[in-house]
């Protein structure tokens, strides 16, 4: 038995180890430290979507039984599309109504291929933004008739032609557009006012002189109105003055 002592210290120390281990292991469980593991919780930052450019909307396709079109087909009388009396729809986004002053609006006589009508004149007039900032338009362009640069007072209606209006947003250098149509009259007739130019403006907003194109030398003189009726402003030249 000579090696029985190395033999029963070398058995007590492995005990003593096990006890050891037993006892970490036990104060663990009990929760001997509240800290818990460093964790790295860095999130990855919010993704910010990009401000849409604004779109001028394509303009709705046009109806085949428009009222207004419906008036002016059975119009060897000359009957004018009924007035619009609903509140035109807001402009789409946060962004400010045009004002004249950004617009350069210009009036092109329209002539032949039929649109001319016995006793009406038609004019498209188109509105461009000329300024750097996107604005709102939505319903019809303030329109007047003007001698040597002076408002003449003439009856004016809008009419929801070639359709209801739309809102849209005019970013820059982009055109909308509406149709103006006047009825001819002798210059001796009642009710019957001589101009040789328009004064139009954005809706709401102050008008001003507008630029005349396609204007005969005679007209330029001037041309006699009884009425003017003022079509809707809208995105695209589609049937615009088709009513």
């Amino acid at each position: 038995m000579t090696g029985g002592a190395p033999m029963r210290a070398r058995v007590s120390t492995a005990l003593a180890g096990t006890a050891v281990a037993a006892a970490m292991l036990a104060s663990a469980a009990c929760g001997g430290s509240n800290q818990e593991p460093t964790v790295d919780r860095t999130t990855e930052p919010a993704i910010e979507s990009p401000a849409a450019d604004p779109v001028v909307p394509s303009a709705p396709a046009a109806t085949s039984a428009s009222p207004a079109k419906t008036a002016l087909a059975s119009g060897t009388t000359g009957t004018l599309p009924p007035r619009a009396t609903q509140q035109p729809p807001p402009p789409p986004g946060n962004v400010r109504p045009c004002k004249t002053t950004q617009l350069s609006i210009r009036v092109i006589r329209q002539t032949g291929k039929g649109k001319a009508k016995a006793g009406l004149g038609i004019g498209l007039v188109s509105l461009t933004n000329t300024s750097a900032n996107p604005c709102g338009l939505s319903g019809w362009p303030t329109v007047g008739l003007t001698r040597a640069g002076t408002a003449v007072a003439v009856p004016t209606t809008n009419v929801n032609a070639p359709r209801r209006p739309t809102g849209m947003i005019l970013t820059a250098q982009r055109t909308a557009f509406a149709a103006i149509q006047w009825r001819g009259c002798p210059a001796t007739a009642t009710g019957c006012r001589s101009g040789d130019g328009f004064r139009i403006g954005a809706p709401g907003s102050i008008p001003a002189n507008a630029q005349l194109a396609g204007f005969s030398a005679t007209e330029q003189k001037g041309f006699g109105v009884s009425t003017i009726v003022v079509g809707s402003i809208q995105p695209t030249t589609t049937d615009i003055v088709n009513w």
